[in-house]
């Protein structure tokens, strides 16, 4: 039993940053998240997450996954959950990677993405933050997002690629909202290694950090 769900509460339960009621959210808190992710994660997994319910009865949730037997891992990606990626039978190096992303959702997106194929994610929200992490040291690999506060991505690839010593030479794989040859072009220009667009495809990204890793 519970308190139930009107029929246009239940049309804002599975969108991002967005809760059944607002009253509910001012009481107990919480971003509007964990449903989306679970939807998606289940979806990605082959599987579903579906809801009935009845103000004043209670609301009923059902979770759907399917799990190989070769243990198959499926992962998320940003507004679409539909890569499947397998984990590879002998253990790869685990990298640590510099995560230049301001956006909440989009940090919870990459770290399960990084999370699943064995990787460590460390965040930063801005681009004069990535410079000076880059420079600091200790990482493998820099996902720049390319719209970024202050300065963008492609700015802040340019003056990582400035700095003296190893840190000018840690692969950068630019990741953008947009899939225009023009800024595509420009990222390259200013020295990123890689290209991915949104929603990210975990199998290229794995393919990017699968090569470091053998290195």
């Amino acid at each position: 039993h519970g308190i139930g769900m009107t029929p246009a509460e239940m049309k804002r339960l599975f969108r991002p940053f967005a809760q059944a009621n607002e009253n509910i959210g001012r009481v107990f808190g919480g971003f509007g998240l964990g449903l989306v992710l679970v939807k998606r994660l289940a979806e990605a997994m082959g599987g579903s997450l579906t809801v009935k319910s009845r103000p004043g009865h209670g609301s009923t949730f059902t979770l759907a996954v399917v799990v190989a037997a070769d243990r198959e891992v499926a992962v998320l990606a940003e507004g679409q959950a539909s890569a499947r990626i397998a984990r590879r039978a002998a253990p790869v190096r685990s990298l640590r990677i510099l995560c230049a992303e301001d956006n909440p959702y989009g940090r919870v997106i990459l770290k399960t993405i990084l999370g699943e194929l064995g990787h460590r994610a460390e965040f930063v929200g801005a681009g004069e933050a990535a410079v000076e992490a880059a420079a600091r040291g200790g990482f493998d690999a820099v996902l720049m997002d390319v719209a970024l506060p202050d300065i963008d991505g492609i700015e802040a690839t340019r003056r990582i690629r400035a700095l003296s010593g190893a840190a000018a030479r840690i692969p950068v794989i630019a990741v953008s909202g947009r899939s225009s040859t023009e800024e595509e072009a420009r990222a390259h220009a200013a020295g990123v290694n890689g290209y991915l667009t949104k929603p990210i495809s975990p199998s290229k990204l794995n393919t990017y950090l699968s090569a470091l890793a053998a290195t």
